[in-house]
C-alpha cells in the first residue's frame, strides 16, 4: 500500500503526510468490505425478488421495502470507492476520472444514503399507524400512499443533493473531494454539512427511537391483554413492515408479539449503533473544519475506516434481520429455490395471516 495519504487543508488544497494507520485495520477492510458487499448485494436482490412475488405485491409496505433494498444496493455499490484504503490499494481514485464523474458519484452516494435512512423511517411509521390506528390503517397504509411517500422522498432528496453537489464537490490533485472548502463558500459548506448530518442520522434516529418506544409499549400492552383471554389467540403478523406468519400462542402469551418486539429493537439498535460512528465522524469534520474522510492522523483515519465498515454493514444486514424474524419471509426465500414445494405453504400462510388481521380488528 502507499505510505502517504491525502486530506484537504484549510485552503482546499491537498496535504500529503506519512501513512501511520495500523496495517491491521487496512487488512480488516480488505477482508470485510468484499464480504459485506456480497451480503448486501445478494441479500437485497433476494429481498427484491421476494417482495415482488405475487403473494407480496398485494401488501403496500412491500413497496417501501423494495425502495429500501434499491437504496441499500446503490450504497453497497458506491461505498467501497469512498474508502481511502481501497483507493490506496488500487493506486488511483476512480471517482476522479472527470469533474462530472466526481459530482455524479457523490450525488448518487448522498442520494442513496439519505433515501435508505428515510425508507426505514417510513416503514416504522407504517407500523406505527397499523398498531396505534388499526381501524384507519386500511385507508392510510395503501399502495397509492406508499408510492406517494417514495416519490416525495426520492424526488426531494434528488433535488437537494443535486444542488449540494453542484458547488461542494471537486477534484483536487487527482482526488475527488466531498464538501471541499472553497474561498467564499466556507459558511455554506458548513451549513450543508450540518443539514446533511441531521437528515442522514440525527433526525431519523430520533424518530425511530420515539416511534419504536411507543410501538413496543403498545405491543406489550396488547400482549398482556391477550394473555388473559381464554384459548390460544393469534397475533397480527408483521414486524416493522416485514410480513410474518401468524403463529399460535403458548401459555396465553403471543409468540408473535415477542418476535415483533425483537424485530423492532434489532432494527432500531442496528441503525443507531451502526450509523452513529459515521455521524460522529461527520460531526468532527464540522467542528474541526477539516475533511476527516481524507485526513491521515491515526485517530481520524481509524474512525473513518471503522465507521465506513459499520455503515456498509448497516446497508447489508436488513436481509439477515428479515430472515431471522419472519417465517413468511423465509418461506418466500425457499419458494425462490424450491417453488413447487413451497408455493402452497406460502399462499396458505398469507391467507391465514390476512384472516387473523381481520379477526384482530373485529375483536
Amino acid at each position: 500500500m502507499n505510505n502517504t495519504s491525502l486530506y484537504s487543508g484549510e485552503n482546499g488544497s491537498l496535504i500529503k503526510t506519512p501513512d501511520v494507520i495500523p496495517i491491521s485495520l487496512d487488512y480488516v477492510g480488505i477482508v470485510f468490505v468484499p464480504l459485506l458487499f456480497l451480503l448486501g448485494l445478494v441479500g437485497n436482490l433476494l429481498t427484491l425478488r421476494v417482495m415482488s412475488s405475487k403473494v407480496y405485491r398485494q401488501l403496500p409496505v412491500s413497496k417501501l421495502l423494495i425502495a429500501l433494498s434499491l437504496s441499500d444496493i446503490l450504497v453497497n455499490l458506491l461505498l467501497p470507492f469512498n474508502m481511502a484504503s481501497l483507493r490506496e490499494l488500487i493506486g488511483t481514485d476512480p471517482r476522479a476520472l472527470s469533474a462530472g464523474g466526481c459530482k455524479l458519484y457523490f450525488w448518487a452516494y448522498r442520494f442513496s444514503r439519505l433515501t435508505a435512512s428515510w425508507m426505514v423511517v417510513m416503514i416504522c411509521c407504517e407500523r406505527f399507524v397499523a398498531v396505534w390506528a388499526h381501524i384507519k390503517a386500511r385507508y392510510i397504509n395503501t399502495t397509492r400512499n406508499a408510492y406517494l411517500v417514495i416519490g416525495i422522498v426520492y424526488g426531494g432528496f434528488a433535488v437537494y443533493v443535486g444542488y449540494t453537489c453542484s458547488w461542494s464537490d471537486r477534484i483536487i490533485d487527482g482526488v475527488c473531494i466531498i464538501n471541499s472548502r472553497q474561498p467564499g463558500l466556507e459558511k455554506r459548506t458548513r451549513l450543508f454539512l450540518a443539514i446533511g448530518l441531521a437528515l442522514y442520522s440525527l433526525i431519523p434516529s430520533l424518530i425511530l427511537i420515539v416511534l419504536t418506544s411507543l410501538l413496543i409499549f403498545k405491543l406489550v400492552r396488547l400482549g398482556r391483554k391477550k394473555s388473559r383471554r381464554v384459548g390460544p389467540p393469534s397475533a397480527p403478523g408483521t414486524t416493522l413492515g416485514v410480513p410474518g406468519s401468524t403463529e399460535r400462542t403458548t401459555g396465553g402469551k403471543s409468540v408473535r408479539t415477542s418476535r415483533t418486539n425483537m424485530m423492532l429493537l434489532s432494527v432500531v439498535f442496528a441503525f443507531i449503533i451502526l450509523i452513529t460512528p459515521n455521524a460522529i465522524a461527520h460531526l468532527i469534520s464540522f467542528v474541526k473544519k477539516k475533511n476527516i474522510f481524507e485526513a491521515n492522523d491515526p485517530a481520524s483515519r481509524f474512525l473513518r475506516e471503522s465507521s465506513q465498515l459499520m455503515e456498509q454493514l448497516n446497508h447489508s444486514i436488513n436481509f439477515v434481520l428479515y430472515v431471522i424474524s419472519s417465517k413468511r419471509f423465509r418461506d418466500g426465500i425457499r419458494a425462490i429455490f424450491m417453488p413447487k414445494k413451497n408455493i402452497n405453504d406460502l399462499s396458505s400462510s398469507v391467507t391465514m395471516n390476512n384472516v387473523s388481521n381481520v379477526q384482530g380488528r373485529q375483536s
